[in-house]
């Protein structure tokens, strides 16, 4: 009995980049991405607070300073310094169940820390900007806590001017841009692991090539 052809896609090129866009992280705030979908209900922190130092601070000192009211969208630095943040954390009770994530957008770089341990960390040149609280909402588990983020005032590469190689720019400014809880969607999650890995296999060297769909029926 003889193999069944499977039919190429005709337009193969405009359908890889359909799927490259539908995954892709430049689109994420488009709701015809998937990467969208990811993150569910989400609320604000409960609070904000901080304090800025010159020093690199021990754990146990830098708690022990005095914080400031702070706010997503306010500015800290300059470079080279460090800026601690305390949060604190309500988590509604109907996320129970659920898996919560703590979400922390800032320019810098990020280290989370919970407990006095650090735990995560955090930085939006490496994607990495949510922190697991809980992979499951247990009823008995507690709806308050406290982290702290402590942040170093530089990129992952230093702090140059313009571009990575350029002189450091001593006057530059970090900014907070995210602060919040939310349902992590861990079904989508997978969903987009397995489109990215196809794209990969489908990318060229990977995918036919013109000639094999050159012939096989219904291909152009």
């Amino acid at each position: 009995m003889a193999a069944a052809v499977v039919p190429a896609l005709k337009h193969w090129r405009t359908t890889l980049e359909r799927a490259e866009k539908f995954v892709s992280p430049v689109y994420s705030s488009h709701d015809c991405n998937l990467r969208s979908r990811l993150y569910r209900d989400s609320c604000p922190v409960a609070g904000l607070s901080s304090f800025l130092t010159p020093e690199r601070l021990p754990y146990q000192e830098a708690i022990q300073q005095d914080f400031c009211p702070a706010q997503v969208g306010d500015s800290f630095g300059p470079t080279w310094w460090t800026c601690w943040f305390r949060v604190e954390l309500t988590i509604p009770e109907a996320w129970v169940g659920q898996e919560v994530h703590f979400r922390w957008e800032s320019d810098g770089e990020g280290m989370v820390w919970r407990d006095g341990e650090p735990v995560q960390g955090l930085t939006k040149e490496g994607e990495k900007t949510s922190y697991v609280l809980t992979e499951r909402l247990g009823e008995g588990d507690p709806r308050s806590l406290t982290l702290y983020v402590e942040v170093a005032c530089s990129g992952l590469l230093g702090a140059g001017k313009g571009t990575m190689i350029a002189a450091p720019d001593p006057e530059k400014m970090f900014q907070v841009s995210r602060a919040e809880l939310a349902l992590f969607h861990q079904d989508v999650h997978k969903l987009l692991v397995d489109l990215e890995l196809l794209l990969g296999m489908a990318k060229p060297g990977f995918g036919p090539s013109k000639r094999q769909c050159g012939n096989v029926p219904g291909a152009g």
